[in-house]
């Protein structure tokens, strides 16, 4: 399977420099770079950020709106502009 990356000029440089180094082919290299972060993120413990917070979201409720008459009305005149209810 064919998969195309853009690399900045220094990753690109990178890449060519380790390649002469260590003789392997530049593909032999991203091909086992791929594979040891999916690895390493596959096998990474614990609860995502997500799950941490999880009980957190969609907890919120919108304000009440305010008794303060001249607020009230800037309240009612955003509402109207932007269309949302609350």
């Amino acid at each position: 399977m064919s998969f195309t990356v853009c690399l900045t000029p220094e990753e690109q440089a990178l890449l060519e420099r380790v390649s002469r180094q260590s003789a392997r082919s530049q593909d032999d290299l991203v091909r086992q770079g791929i594979r040891e972060l999916c690895q390493r993120l596959l096998a990474q413990t614990g609860p995502t950020p997500y799950e941490t917070g999880r009980d957190l979201f969609g907890a919120g409720h919108l304000a009440e709106p305010p008794t303060d008459p001249a607020k009230r009305q800037i309240w009612e005149a955003l509402h109207a502009k932007h269309g949302r209810l609350g």
